[in-house]
């Protein structure tokens, strides 16, 4: 497998899912823009790990599992800095992917627009630094 393209392809699903978020946001969909949040966390954990050539079939979970990268590879304190926060938000968001819409309020609201917002500003921030670990990665 070759680790770069894969590692291009979740960039690639995570510019994707991020674009989608911040069109739900700017629509109100509080929901979907925290599922849509959560999945860039998780594409970008598997950017991550695909170039260090970890490999998961998770669909939740990929930034706890980026623990291994940080004990079995050698990482600059950048990227090591980085899985941390991604860790940090992927806890945050984790509970907001697992609570369904209400039948009594649709949909439900799981995030407050404001936290929605802070949330968005923060993964986008993360996209720019896992896009220059990608590029660093290259060079």
């Amino acid at each position: 497998m070759n680790n770069s393209e894969s590692a291009s392809e979740f960039l690639l699903r995570a510019t994707r899912t991020l674009k989608e978020s911040k069109l739900a946001f700017d629509e109100g969909d509080l929901l979907y823009t925290a599922i849509r949040l959560y999945e860039t966390v998780e594409n970008l954990s598997k950017v991550i790990m695909s170039l260090y050539g970890v490999y998961t079939r998770a669909d939740k979970g990929n930034a706890l599992a980026l623990n291994y990268v940080k004990r079995s590879r050698q990482l600059d304190q950048k990227t090591s800095s980085l899985i941390e926060k991604l860790q940090e938000i992927e806890a945050k968001l984790y509970p907001s992917t697992m609570i369904d819409e209400a039948s009594l309020k649709t949909p439900s609201v799981v995030i407050r627009h404001k936290e929605a917002e802070m949330l968005l500003n923060q993964i986008t921030n993360l996209f720019d630094e896992v896009s220059v670990i990608f590029d660093e990665f290259h060079n």
